[in-house]
């Protein structure tokens, strides 16, 4: 436990809060049997005797009596109130709470290093002389899958002859556990490996293998959107996997825009045709190739090649015609040894490969934070010979959560909610009652609901179980205090306007000229179906990333880099479309644009590719092809060139 996070800040009193943990639910009276042991608790905590420091850091457990003030005036007393030192009052929160949230708070008190005992390897260290064709079980244990399969042959040609029929039982067995996850593209992923560490993607993947060892019939599988993160080669594996599953005798549903897995089903539905309201209907059903035969199907062009692949004029260009470039070279860095990368300025380029090849590491550990470094916070120690190519400013547009809470909404993201309290406090009822702009926040105390407190929702604290959360009784989830919404601007009030929809809202709010002109770049977006009351946290990644450039857009963009990660995730075709339009405009403003992503259609869109690989893992971090979507197309290294080839072929494009 480290002591500097139990007392951050020895020149507080124990009165003023100087012992954090005696900050934790109902540990807030312990200061009161302080002051009763005898320890001053108006004084810094850093001038106290050493022997009150000490008993406050190692105070034996005794119980006293003591008298609490209330703030009514009112004496509370307690005749049994135990003394738990700053360590106790942690380590007794831990022992007794199951709540993620409270163990989540809890942690903030520990630092979490390798065990000097074990190394980092968890066994006893006596289970270590313990060996298998040379290995001990933790070196096993750092293997990766893949290198797991390699290490089997080993095992047999170091077993004795009567240990023969034994081994190939135990290790036909591990053969079948590994081979689905090996064919998902995991076989870069360690047998140590922290599950906390994996990705979502990952999760499912390795859910998915669990399912088809255990050879269930009968069950129905639902499957959201299992194509996120992955290869086209691995998406090839997962299409065999859920292949496997229906041939065992399950059902399997999936939702999912990639077309690979939409031509490898049995039965499609369609649902739309568009967003939001104007969706939800279902518009096509039939075999994959019915569907896309289908006169009035939107995914049906994607499926037959009869759409336009590439969008953007500049796609089609040449290398030779990149002048400037950007770029680095990475020393060692997990899986990056020596790698030299480079890509053209005022240009689309993406970063492609398998999961695990070290693109997130090239990106994101090494790239952008050499691009941003400065004195107080250089680049990083692997990173060598930064070119900046004119590179003056980094934008990275994560997929993480738009906001920390349930309070961020897209109006209040965007200037929109600013405005509309400018407009509502201008009404005439709001005059008349002296409302100003701040009566129509629900994140000040003068508009919010007195119940939820702006919310829309009460959360019930139920012990021993998850919170719940519950529509406020009160505003109905609408946020405002109920008096705040009597006052209206052409018959809505404020929460009926943070109802409507992007595209409905540029109708009604069309004469606000601030508001009109964000809401027209959200549109532009392809985020006209979001409410403008949307929590943002609830954003998937790919629209957490769209709305996040709406700050950026109608402006000049002269030597900014603007980095994503997947911006793809979860769109359908015709919205990479627009997300590529996006993009589009982001050159235009003298920008540079580079993705991390595997989408075939993006790929095929960008100016410049650079391919890593050829696996994951250890097999990967090798620039194995780069130059434009044709001449990975053509190019014989790695996976992503034959996939690409293939894409571009089947939409005619030369």
């Amino acid at each position: 436990m480290a002591t500097n996070r139990l007392i951050p800040d020895p020149t507080k009193t124990i009165r003023e809060g100087a012992v954090a943990s005696w900050r934790l639910p109902g540990r807030n009276f312990m200061h009161i049997v302080a002051e009763q042991i005898g320890i001053n608790i108006d004084v810094p905590f850093q001038d106290l005797p050493k022997e009150q420091q000490d008993m406050v850091w190692h105070g034996p457990r005794k119980k006293y009596a003591i008298n609490i003030p209330s703030k009514t005036g009112k004496i509370f007393h307690m005749d049994n109130a135990q003394f738990e030192n700053a360590f106790n009052a942690v380590e007794d929160s831990m022992a007794t709470t199951t709540n993620e949230r409270a163990i989540a708070r809890l942690n903030r008190f520990y630092e979490f290093g390798t065990c000097p005992t074990c190394h980092g390897a968890r066994f006893k260290v006596e289970l270590l002389t313990q060996q298998l064709a040379g290995k001990n079980i933790a070196e096993v244990s750092d293997l990766t899958l893949t290198e797991l399969r390699k290490f089997i042959p080993t095992v047999y040609a170091w077993l004795p002859a009567d240990m023969q029929s034994l081994a190939e039982d135990i290790i036909s067995e591990l053969d079948q556990i590994m081979r689905p996850l090996t064919e998902l593209g995991l076989g870069y992923l360690t047998l140590a490996r922290v599950g906390a560490s994996l990705s979502t993607g990952e999760l499912q993947r390795i859910q998915l293998s669990r399912t088809l060892r255990t050879q269930t019939t009968g069950v129905l599988y639902v499957l959201d959107e299992p194509s996120i993160g992955l290869h086209p080669a691995n998406v090839k594996g997962l299409i065999d996997v859920m292949h496997s599953l229906v041939d065992q005798g399950n059902s399997v549903i999936v939702v999912d825009h990639d077309t690979a897995i939409i031509n490898a089903a049995d039965t499609v539905l369609e649902i739309g045709p568009a967003a939001g309201a104007e969706g939800g209907r279902l518009i096509n059903q039939g075999t994959p190739d019915a569907v896309a035969a289908a006169p009035h199907s939107l995914i049906g062009p994607f499926l037959n090649g009869s759409a336009q692949l590439v969008v953007r004029p500049t796609a089609l260009n040449h290398e030779d015609d990149f002048h400037k470039h950007f770029g680095l070279t990475v020393t060692d860095r997990f899986n990056l040894h020596n790698v030299h990368a480079d890509f053209p300025v005022n240009q689309f380029s993406v970063v492609s490969g398998f999961s695990g090849a070290g693109k997130s590491t090239l990106v994101f550990d090494a790239l952008v934070p050499a691009l941003t470094a400065t004195k107080a916070h250089p680049a990083p120690s692997f990173v060598r010979d930064v070119q900046r190519g004119g590179v003056r400013r980094v934008v990275a547009i994560d997929a993480t959560p738009v906001g920390k809470n349930i309070r961020s909404t897209v109006a209040t993201y965007t200037n929109i909610l600013d405005n509309l309290r400018v407009l509502y406090a201008d009404q005439p009822a709001a005059k008349e009652r002296q409302y100003t702009a701040s009566h129509f926040s629900y994140n000040v105390k003068a508009g919010a609901c007195p119940t939820c407190g702006g919310t829309g929702v009460i959360s019930l604290d139920i012990q021993y179980l998850p919170d719940m959360q519950q529509t406020c009784p009160t505003c109905g989830g609408r946020r405002f205090n109920p008096d705040v919404l009597t006052v209206k601007w052409h018959s809505y009030s404020i929460a009926d306007l943070l109802d409507l929809s992007v595209d409905d809202a540029m109708t009604t709010l069309a004469d606000i000229p601030a508001v009109a002109k964000t809401l027209q770049t959200l549109h532009d977006m392809g985020l006209g179906y979001l409410h403008l009351g949307e929590s943002t946290p609830t954003l998937s990644g790919g629209e957490a990333q769209r709305l996040k450039l709406t700050a950026h857009m109608g402006r000049s963009q002269q030597g900014t880099l603007f980095v994503f990660d997947e911006p793809s995730v979860g769109l359908h075709p015709l919205d990479v479309q627009v997300l590529l339009g996006v993009f589009q405009r982001l050159l235009d403003q003298g920008g540079t644009v580079l993705a991390i992503e595997h989408d075939l259609d993006v790929l095929a869109n960008a100016d410049y590719v650079l391919d890593l690989g050829p696996g994951g893992g250890s097999e990967g971090g090798q620039i194995v092809a780069s130059g434009t979507p044709y001449q990975v197309a053509m190019s014989t290294g790695g996976h992503t060139g034959q996939y690409l080839a293939a894409h571009r072929q089947h939409f005619h494009v030369h």
